[in-house]
């Protein structure tokens, strides 16, 4: 908790995209809008749980950006070079890696044969610029394989940059600050 608010309170509109300041949190949003973009994080877990990667990928903007910054992932103790992300990926990257990953070996024990459930929590939005939104949420996911005992679990802080598009929402930036070291080398389903 006391890490989730010395982020937001880091953080300023003028900033980066995908960022948060004490300042935005006294800026309120209707109810009505809170529900539509909780909403839209909740669907967009649905999609990526049940594999509908086309569909998920219509939810980015075209000049979306989804990173695991380098400064976070230090702080978890993964070695980045210095001003290198630990990964970034544009819109184009994204439908590529799913394209590859869908075209791939149809394996039991391929990336796409384990199951996933994503839980959003603590959604906070704050208006930023006219019609883009910046939203701070919790995210725990689960993952199984076929045979597996046990479960994977991790948990991030998601920092977004959301534009509103007529009556739903397009992913601008996606800021991901993972809880724990051993989730650099998981799949890339498992960063959103």
């Amino acid at each position: 908790m006391a890490r989730a608010l010395e982020g937001v309170s880091q953080m300023s509109t003028t900033s980066a995209p995908g960022t948060l300041s004490h300042h935005d949190l006294a800026l309120p949003v209707t109810a009505g809008l809170y529900h539509d973009i909780q909403h839209f994080l909740f669907r967009e877990s649905l999609l990526l749980d049940h594999q509908r990667f086309e569909e998920w990928t219509a939810l980015l903007s075209s000049d979306a950006v989804l990173c695991l910054p380098a400064r976070f992932a230090r702080e978890i103790g993964v070695e980045c070079a210095a001003g290198v992300e630990h990964f970034q990926y544009d819109r184009q990257a994204i439908a590529a890696r799913f394209k590859r990953l869908q075209q791939g070996p149809g394996s039991d024990t391929g990336p796409l044969s384990a199951k996933t459930r994503r839980f959003v929590t603590n959604v906070i939005v704050c208006a930023c610029d006219r019609d883009e939104y910046n939203v701070l949420s919790y995210v725990l996911v689960t993952r199984s394989g076929p045979g597996e005992a046990q479960n994977y679990i991790l948990s991030a802080e998601r920092y977004d940059r959301l534009r509103q598009a007529g009556r739903t929402f397009k992913i601008v930036r996606r800021e991901i600050v993972m809880d724990q070291a051993s989730a650099a080398n998981a799949d890339i389903d498992m960063y959103l």
